[in-house]
């Protein structure tokens, strides 16, 4: 506890020297003890109330700020870039004064001084000389997402600022938008978290007081922590996400900031609380740039839109008002919820804005008609907090210990389960994967948005460095009894894997041997396989010629019978004839003889006739 109250103690006192230390050791430039002289010596005759040429007037502080008819002619907190400080070096034309050598060093030396330090008006004037370092931190990447890797804690203190016997009612949680990170607000502290592990990554002191308002830029570089103390002071402070430095602090309250938010392009800051006042500051300077008052109660919530050209706010009486952020006027009175208005967020487009209340409900309001399109009765006994993922989903908290995941449409998606009391915070990390709840009793879970039922705890109030170092040693102790039977089986696991190495190496130098084997079988195998194919083709072939063949054969045979059927019947018929035959030849043997008879009686007869003729012719012839 010592440690802790010397750690706060320190951290209090630099806070405080840093404070002062411009104004006690920097000699102060005001515009009426040191810089009108030397404009009326050497330039308001001519650029004067009277007589404005190029109608510039630096015989008045308001004349100088306002500049001529080419715009203004300085620039706060930067000589180098104000063109009243280049016509005076007679860097660029027209020179002043004109026609006339260099006002002295000295007398130009005192004007850059006085405009980098913010323009002091008078001895009451503050310094308000820009931090060029934290200036380039904050600037860097200042909206959307950044180059490389995403911001996350590299050199945070894990060292409580306070312990407490239990965890005080979670007031103000937020999420990274492009990193796994969680911050929850303790006691005197912000509390950085994994949200994908739950590790503790780092924790923010606040010695203000309470943190009652949480928000990171929209790079996710810095992270926004508003509070103080109740009925006594607030303040907003800006802080570096990866090293903790702080680069901003705004705001001087007489009782405690409960909303804060930044505008996107990081260059202001605005808070409210039990005031009921919304007062805008200048991020770099700090000076406060105007003030919003329509508000009849204290003020709950605050949200730039992501185009910021819009800043919603919340109140204890049901107030919802939507202002223009770069002017403080009000552009929509939005009516309609009957409970105290306990959170505001813009959908990622910026035209719908997201309002939660303790009447229960959460409305959607379409800020180009300035009406409410939705309405969801959330959450019974109130509805406590809300916020847009980027995809357009709605996470929600609620009296009732849930908390709920909507769709667009207000239908409801999951309730996760894990908080005993009233759920007073909600945040959702930019991809949307992980949620966090925080309640009255100050119990905090991380939740996997695809697994509602599985909670994990992360605590407000975290342990000190020696309380975790004690119950490490103290489970070591546990674990100490069982290491030298562990160490055994470890070496006599060695040597069985040092042997199953080497029966591994045996095994694989055979296995490399059968796969090359297996590499020449297939070559074969693909051989034979292919010269089987063509057997097989052959055998086809074969098969085929085989069976016209003994379709041929078949015809042959049947051809054959009918052949060997008709030598039968010929042989038959030719014995037949044969018979017939013989019989013929007979016959004609006898015929042969009857015609050899008959042929022998036929020359006798001719002989004889042939005789008779003789014997007529004869005697006719002795007739005559």
């Amino acid at each position: 506890m010592r440690t802790c109250l010397v750690f706060c103690l320190i951290i209090s006192c630099n806070l405080l020297r840093n404070s002062v230390a411009a104004d006690e050791v920097e000699k102060k430039i005001t515009f009426d003890e040191h810089i009108k002289p030397i404009f009326r010596e050497h330039c308001t005759t001519c650029h004067s109330e009277s007589d404005k040429e190029s109608d510039l007037a630096l015989d008045s502080y308001g004349g100088a700020l306002a500049g001529g008819s080419g715009g203004q002619v300085i620039k706060e907190n930067d000589a180098g870039g104000s063109r009243l400080v280049a016509l005076i070096d007679h860097a660029e034309g027209p020179f002043m004064p004109p026609d006339q050598a260099p006002i002295p060093d000295a007398q130009r030396a005192m004007i850059k001084t006085w405009v980098d330090q913010g323009m002091p008006e008078n001895s009451g004037s503050k310094i308000r000389r820009k931090n060029t370092a934290a200036a380039s931190m904050i600037e860097q990447g200042a909206q959307g997402r950044p180059e490389g890797p995403p911001p996350m804690p590299i050199s945070l203190l894990k060292q409580p600022v306070e312990l407490t016997p239990r965890s005080s009612a979670i007031a103000a949680m937020a999420a990274s938008p492009w990193s796994p990170l969680i911050a929850v607000g303790g006691q005197r502290q912000v509390v950085l978290y994994h949200s994908e592990t739950t590790e503790l990554l780092g924790i923010l002191p606040f010695p203000e007081g309470e943190p009652q308002s949480l928000s990171f830029t929209r790079d996710g570089r810095q992270l926004l922590i508003g509070g103080g103390r109740h009925s006594h002071s607030g303040c907003a402070v800006l802080v570096d996400i990866e090293t903790g430095k702080r680069l901003s602090k705004v705001g001087d309250e007489l009782d405690i900031v409960l909303a804060t938010d930044i505008s996107p392009d990081k260059r202001r800051i605005a808070i409210a609380g039990p005031q009921k006042i919304i007062r805008v500051f200048d991020t770099y300077s700090g000076e406060q740039l105007f003030e919003m008052k329509k508000h009849t109660d204290w003020i709950f919530t605050l949200r730039y839109s992501p185009d910021g050209v819009l800043l919603a706010s919340g109140d204890r009486s049901n107030g919802l008002i939507v202002w223009e952020a770069d002017t403080g006027r009000v552009y929509a009175d939005l009516v309609g919820h009957k409970g105290e208005v306990r959170a505001v967020d813009f959908r990622p487009d910026s035209n719908v804005l997201l309002s939660a209340s303790l009447d229960g409900t959460l409305k959607l309001w379409d800020m180009y008609e300035s009406k409410e399109v939705l309405s969801i009765s959330a959450h019974s006994g109130g509805a406590t907090s809300a916020a847009f993922t980027q995809d357009g989903r709605i996470v929600s908290s609620g009296r009732d210990s849930k908390i709920k995941l909507w769709d667009a449409n207000g239908k409801i998606i999951s309730e996760f389960q894990g908080l005993s009391e009233a759920a007073l915070e909600v945040a959702v990390t930019g991809n949307g994967q992980n949620l966090a709840g925080g309640d009255w009793n100050g119990d905090v879970r991380v939740w996997q948005a695809n697994n509602p039922q599985a909670a994990l705890p992360v605590s407000a109030n975290p342990p000190s460095i020696e309380q975790r170092l004690l119950v490490a040693r103290q489970h070591v102790d546990s674990l100490e009894p069982n290491y030298a039977k562990l160490s055994e089986q470890l070496e006599k696991l060695s040597q069985d894997t040092g042997n199953a190495k080497m029966e591994l190496e045996t095994a694989t130098a055979r296995v490399s041997s059968m796969e090359i084997r297996q590499t020449s079988l297939a070559s074969d195998l693909m051989s034979v396989e292919a010269q089987i194919a063509e057997q097989n083709a052959e055998m086809e072939r074969l098969a085929l010629a085989l069976e016209l063949a003994q379709q041929r054969r078949n015809e042959l045979v049947a051809t054959a019978e009918n052949i060997r059927q008709q030598q039968a019947n010929d042989e038959s018929e030719l014995q037949q004839l044969l018979a017939a035959r013989e019989t013929a030849n007979k016959i004609v043997n006898e015929l042969q003889i009857k015609v050899e008879e008959t042929a022998a009686k036929e020359a006798q007869q001719r002989q004889e006739l042939e005789l008779a003729r003789v014997a007529l012719t004869q005697a006719e012839a002795d007739k005559i």
